[in-house]
């Protein structure tokens, strides 16, 4: 089951953004995984002589090595952190076992349950805002908009998020009542929740579709494939592609897709080898492809790596068929390749840098919109969720001073500025919020009052997407 989480949930970074469009956060660009290697031996050459007897030394005669639980382990580890680590390629990695297993996770877009997307109302119930393609949901025939008041035994109203997804996740291939609302009537179904791919969205319009892409997975190709056809059959001529926040993946992935798209034989992309020779890469054969005009792409700042390739491969090939709408694109150009070790360890190096058909490089620049569109900052504003930075009052400079009066402004109080310095009447409005939502009224910020700033402000922005989306509202503009 896949929520609008928090946004303490959604980056991995310290400071953290309050979004609700629904990403998968990836490190990689294009990743290749070759076959599992095991560790070689060691080389006997002057090179490593230096390496060898620092390690000799640091393992036998530093005095706080019987300190370390594993010194061997743990000197042979930071080593290989610090050949991996440079300013040049910040995309090359050492990944120890934890952000190995997670890296691996993020890059199968796989998961269990019933495969929407929802945020709760106040009532407390599920409101789907999406429903991935070929998830259970999705043969069930539940719609973005249904409101989900019962799963199994289980009413939404009365249950935290926690119970109601491990309720459907301990149903995994076992049929589950569901009761839901549709236009004020109470419906029912049963679905069998199972695995499904969290990565494609299809959606039908008065005159045009919409696939919402927020990464290269292994099986993205396929249900993009499968959102084409579906929009084939609908007779739809006209399609956005959303490529927010999808921040790469699978590169084979993005043939793949591209495939869908572009005429048989097209180059998707180029690859420039570490000897200076290009090689092609064409589109696959396995799909026919559906030819779609106009395409209007949905990018921003996150949109990276192998979104970049796809939005290349299109631009090049469908010429002005093709219009982008948002802001510049992140700029990655670069392809990594995966190894994994047989302790659990990945490594992750850069090998090629790719070009788009025409052969231009995009990496450290980015593709600029065709139509340029800023994001409504609400949804882009960062803060910090460290301990020190939570707790501030009136009259304070803080990093989060900013975020919690845009929160405050954006609900409806009165504040009197949005910057880092945190005033005295926006401490005021901050104690009415508390007094409305039955918080300790101090007037100062607090865990307790950023956690229902969050429930808050994601409700009010889960409402008004449609409204508030100026880029996807200006996309709808031009296809129409």
């Amino acid at each position: 089951m896949k929520k609008s989480k928090k946004p303490s949930e959604k980056l991995t970074r310290k400071e953290k953004t309050l979004i609700v469009t629904l990403c998968i956060v990836c490190f990689g660009a294009g990743i290749s995984v070759p076959l599992l290697i095991q560790r070689g031996k060691g080389v006997d050459s002057q090179e490593f002589t230096k390496l060898e007897t620092v390690y000799d030394l640091m393992k036998n005669k530093w005095f706080y090595a019987d300190q370390l639980d594993s010194a061997e382990d743990q000197l042979i580890e930071q080593a290989i952190e610090g050949m991996t680590t440079n300013e040049i390629d910040p995309h090359t990695t050492y990944m120890g076992l934890d952000q190995a297993k997670k890296f691996s996770e993020v890059l199968s877009g796989s998961n269990v349950g019933i495969g929407v997307g929802f945020y709760r109302n106040e009532t407390g119930n599920m409101v789907v805002r999406s429903v991935y393609i070929n998830s259970a949901a999705d043969q069930a025939g539940l719609r973005e908009g249904d409101i989900i008041t019962k799963v199994g035994s289980l009413s939404c109203a009365q249950a935290t998020t926690d119970e109601i997804i491990n309720t459907i996740k301990n149903h995994a291939d076992q049929n589950l009542d569901i009761k839901y609302e549709r236009d004020g009537q109470s419906q029912s179904t049963t679905i069998k929740p199972g695995e499904y791919d969290s990565t494609v969205i299809c959606r039908i319009f008065d005159g045009y579709g919409e696939i919402i892409l927020s990464s290269f997975s292994e099986n993205s190709g396929k249900d993009f494939n499968e959102a084409v056809q579906r929009l084939e059959k609908a007779g739809i001529k006209k399609l956005i592609l959303d490529l927010r926040n999808n921040t790469g993946g699978y590169l084979d992935a993005a043939r793949t897709i591209a495939s869908s798209l572009l005429p048989k034989d097209s180059v998707v992309f180029k690859e420039k080898q570490k000897d200076g020779t290009v090689e092609e890469t064409l589109t696959a054969q396995e799909y026919d492809p559906t030819d779609f005009d106009p395409i209007i792409i949905l990018q921003n700042g996150n949109t990276a790596s192998a979104s970049e390739v796809l939005i290349g491969a299109l631009k090049d090939n469908l010429k002005e068929k093709v219009q982008t709408v948002g802001v510049s694109t992140y700029g990655k150009g670069t392809k990594q390749v995966l190894i994994p070790f047989e302790d659990g360890t990945s490594l992750k190096y850069t090998e090629t840098e790719w070009l788009t058909p025409e052969g231009t490089s995009i990496n450290n620049i980015g593709f600029a919109p065709d139509v340029d569109v800023e994001e409504q900052e609400i949804r882009t504003i960062y803060y910090s969720t460290a301990d020190e930075d939570l707790d501030f009052g009136p009259d304070e400079v803080a990093i989060n001073a900013k975020p919690l009066q845009m929160y405050l402004e954006y609900l409806g109080y009165d504040v009197d500025r949005t910057d880092t310095y945190f005033s005295q009447a926006s401490s005021e409005a901050l104690k009415q919020f508390q007094r409305d939502h039955d918080l300790n009224v101090t007037g100062r910020s607090d865990e307790a009052t950023w956690k229902s700033l969050e429930e808050n402000v994601l409700l009010e922005l889960n409402k008004n997407e449609a409204s508030d989306d100026t880029q996807r509202i200006k996309a709808i503009e031009l296809i129409s």
